[in-house]
């Protein structure tokens, strides 16, 4: 990978980053309206549409290259998505969200596992030194830990795979055809699950059953298809064409991002320790691109 690209794709993931944590500050406003598998449905109806037309425009194909590999990706990433959202129905926000941002770990375990892959010392130690920062971000609350805690760490596995998957198994795919294949897999999985909470329904968001949409829940599902396709688009394309350990760790920027969105939209403070964690953050990504940096100067010199 040159360079340039390593840098694009880095900014690729930030941007996915600053999207994806804007829309999710609305979903508290969608639980108010229906329950999640219906939002999971409307969304990928919304999608669909728009994500053909931008084929269109942009000339990008949405035919897949390799029907069974993109497959494979877009399971591990809908399983990854899935079992996070299920977590959010018997977890707190702060341990779902720490253990699905375990997904940089499991990206350089897979990294080198999988893929003979050496990220180097220092790859090694921004990547852990982003999950602490992340941790100290989040806040969770360590003492109400329980085994239903580890449902986050699967979620961060199976996303992990997903992205691996994303560079390994489907670069020559379009970034459209790789969102499409997230919109379908999530949107099948809601239908079967919309159906079951109907027929035993409960008081969470997880298993709220079929509601008449109202037009607020209309209009804020849009706000989410369309936001949703930016940044899985985003960071599609930013996983195939960069370094998937490097662009793993600028995904931490997404707890950076939602601090600065929740301060500009609802006026919610930040302590001291998070900003520490923010700081963290950061510093692990210029660790990782320094570090990429490093390893394809000496590349080029042998």
């Amino acid at each position: 990978m040159q360079p340039d690209q390593g840098l694009k794709a880095a900014g690729l993931a930030l941007a996915a980053s600053a999207v994806l944590s804007f829309i999710d500050n609305f979903v508290a406003a969608v639980s108010q309206e229906a329950g999640l598998w219906q939002f999971q449905v409307f969304r990928t109806l919304f999608a669909l549409p728009l994500l053909i037309l931008a084929a269109r425009i942009s000339g990008q194909g949405i035919r897949p290259v390799n029907l069974p590999r993109l497959a494979l990706r877009s399971l591990a990433v809908s399983v990854g998505l899935l079992i996070y959202f299920a977590a959010l129905g018997s977890l707190p926000v702060s341990q779902a969200g720490a253990g699905l941002f375990s997904a940089p770990l499991w990206v350089a375990l897979l990294s080198v596992v999988l893929f003979r892959q050496n990220i180097g010392l220092i790859g090694t130690g921004a990547v852990l030194l982003g999950f602490v920062g992340a941790l100290m971000l989040l806040q969770p609350d360590l003492a109400n830990l329980t085994t239903l805690s580890l449902l986050p760490l699967a979620a961060g596995f199976f996303y992990g795979l997903g992205m691996m998957l994303t560079r390994h198994l489907c670069v020559e795919e379009s970034a459209i055809a790789l969102a499409l294949g997230i919109f379908i897999t999530i949107g099948l999985a809601a239908v079967i699950m919309l159906c079951v909470v109907t027929i035993w329904p409960g008081d969470a968001f997880i298993s709220v059953p079929w509601v008449a949409p109202s037009g607020r829940f209309i209009w804020l599902t849009l706000l989410q298809a369309v936001g949703s396709i930016c940044a899985v688009t985003l960071i599609a394309q930013a996983y195939r064409i960069g370094t998937p350990a490097v662009v793993a760790v600028f995904e931490y920027s997404f707890l950076v991002f939602a601090s600065l969105w929740a301060f500009l939209l609802w006026g919610s403070g930040t302590n001291a320790l998070a900003w520490a964690g923010i700081a963290l953050i950061l510093t692990s990504g210029m660790l990782m691109a320094q570090s990429r940096k490093g390893r394809v100067r000496n590349a080029v010199a042998n």
